[in-house]
């Protein structure tokens, strides 16, 4: 393994519960059920470290909130926040790869490995370019109504549609009972 970060006791203490536990190491498994090592650690890292900046961003954050600054009014704030959502997406898709990658070969450790468990199903590859192409038109047609939600934004439109807001008759009749 290159890359490794040892931190003593904790892996002990997740794996058996306890800090002196011995944890088994790849080498007591035989090398026919070894996972892909290096994609599984990179996955992992990925997942932690992208995690890690996030929750730094917001620690960032609270702490200029708490020290009267407003970071909203920074460019470089709202690129990182705007970043934090696909970079969210990135570490939620490198933990899954880290969680389904790491299991192999095996579906249940010691009763049923991958290739029991896959089945030989002729459509799979239509069914997965299909939920491909309703994923990218969703993410298009996202795309498409945020930038024109922001382009009348920019242009200074003051009324715009919401369609969650309350009614504006709603509002003034409430006020009005008060």
């Amino acid at each position: 393994m290159r890359g490794a970060i040892d931190i003593p006791y904790l892996g002990s203490l997740i794996a058996q519960n306890s800090f002196t536990e011995p944890v088994r190491g790849l080498d007591t498994i035989p090398v026919d059920e070894h996972p892909p090592i290096n994609i599984t650690h990179w996955a992992f890292q990925t997942m932690v470290g992208l995690g890690t900046l996030l929750a730094l961003l917001v620690v960032v954050f609270w702490v200029a909130r708490w020290r009267q600054r407003d970071l909203l009014t920074k460019r470089w704030f709202l690129r990182s926040a705007a970043a934090a959502g696909p970079l969210a997406v990135v570490a939620l898709e490198a933990g899954w790869v880290a969680t389904e990658v790491g299991r192999q070969p095996w579906i249940v450790y010691g009763f049923m490995r991958t290739e029991e468990a896959a089945a030989s199903y002729s459509g799979l590859w239509w069914l997965l370019g299909s939920t491909a192409v309703v994923y990218g038109a969703l993410t298009v047609g996202a795309v498409v109504v945020i930038r024109s939600m922001t382009r009348r934004w920019r242009a200074g439109e003051a009324d715009l549609p919401s369609p969650y807001a309350p009614e504006r008759g709603a509002t003034e009749r409430v006020e009005g009972r008060s």
